[in-house]
């Protein structure tokens, strides 16, 4: 239902190449495709969020012209996605929304959208009222909805769950980013099980390598497990990062390696290998006995 492919989307239309770039890392084997040519296309549109993070990379080349949004292209990475807002109204370091580097900064609300379940939007609880009622109304119309890019733990009201929870199969994902958000999440949470939520259809994204510790980090996604809800770890990458997966200087200073980071990564997503430093879940108490329960995976 989610689906999203890993590499640029390319279609050509009238002789002109058409690129959508995702991540920064796809950005040189676009650059060498572009310089190679081709007999079936004569111009090339380029754009995408990493070409918006970093337009030098592409400018100077021939034929090329940096593309800004194009209708429905969106729907060609995923025919279920949609956007109901732009921007946000957070600024965090890490992120390139609230910064304006990829869209304007603050929160746009569109008057109308393609009416899709998946929704991109970056931070849909700080919509208003009317425009929340709206897009769940929508929502509960297809049945089920997939909250894509994350809800603020942070802006979740008893309102906003009992919403969610009109809507027959909702998944439902937040984010716990850092130490400082667990209150809020847990908070969320409750919210969400309040509400009648199930927990199958409640999960949390877990920034890992942003300035923690493998420790740190596999403390924070046995925390969300904890509450029955799936962790679903992010590794941090620099917005003008080349490279996929790389262990930067300053993650290696904090003691990551590639081994640290395919291990958490493989253990929350396919229940592979074993965890990573035998720690305890924030909030359990150190005792010799109770770490193996709190381990356990969710289906």
């Amino acid at each position: 239902m989610s689906e999203w492919p890993k590499k640029p989307l390319t279609w050509i239309e009238e002789r002109t190449l058409y690129v959508s770039v995702p991540f920064t890392w796809n950005l040189p084997a676009v650059r060498r495709r572009l310089a190679e040519g081709s007999l079936f296309w004569d111009r090339a549109v380029v754009g995408g969020p990493a070409v918006q993070l970093m337009p030098d990379y592409l400018a100077h080349m021939d034929h090329v012209t940096l593309g800004s949004a194009t209708p429905g292209v969106l729907q060609r990475v995923n025919p279920l996605a949609t956007r109901t807002t732009l921007g946000c109204v957070r600024s965090c370091r890490f992120c390139a929304i609230g910064t304006g580097a990829v869209e304007p900064g603050g929160l746009t609300e569109l008057p109308d959208w393609p009416d899709l379940p998946v929704l991109c939007d970056n931070n849909l609880l700080a919509a208003s009222w009317d425009h929340f009622e709206k897009v769940v109304a929508r929502l509960v119309r297809w049945g089920w909805g997939d909250f894509n890019q994350g809800l603020d733990a942070r802006l979740m009201t008893r309102r906003h769950a009992e919403l969610l929870a009109e809507i027959r199969r909702p998944m439902v994902r937040l984010a716990l980013d850092s130490p400082t958000d667990m209150e809020a999440c847990e908070h969320a949470f409750g919210l969400l099980r309040g509400a009648g939520i199930a927990k199958r259809n409640i999960r949390s994204y877990c920034l890992i390598g942003f300035r923690d510790t493998p420790s740190e980090a596999w403390r924070r996604c046995l925390w969300v497990e904890q509450h029955g809800v799936k962790p679903l770890p992010m590794w941090f990458h620099r917005l003008d990062q080349l490279e996929h997966n790389v262990i930067l200087p300053e993650q290696e200073a904090l003691g990551w390696h590639h081994t640290q980071r395919r291990q958490i990564m493989g253990w929350f997503y396919k229940h592979r290998g074993t965890p990573g430093p035998v720690v305890l879940p924030m909030g359990t108490p150190a005792t010799s006995g109770a770490c193996e329960a709190d381990m356990e995976v969710m289906a």
